[in-house]
């Protein structure tokens, strides 16, 4: 399975999380519990934060993959971050 096929599946994952915690969070707001869809709210901010992730890698992943059938020899490298 190579790296586009990856991303299609995470993203696909991710679209399945933002509707579940969508339909989730209007019932409690149907139901009058405020609080818990807020809660839930938060998590479907960050789902939406890793989607947009996800996407901006898949573009970068389709990129080189365009490069490469167009003859420019292209490579994507995983980002090292040290803390000091």
């Amino acid at each position: 399975m190579d790296a586009l096929e990856k991303l299609n599946q995470q993203i696909n994952r991710e679209l399945t999380c933002i509707e579940d915690l969508t339909d989730v969070i209007k019932l409690h707001v149907k139901a009058g519990r405020i609080n818990i869809a807020k809660q839930l709210e938060r998590d479907l901010h960050n789902s939406l934060k890793q989607l947009e992730k996800l996407h901006e890698r898949k573009r970068l992943w389709a990129t080189v993959e365009q490069l490469n059938k167009n003859g420019v020899l292209a490579k994507v490298v995983d980002k090292v971050v040290e803390m000091a």
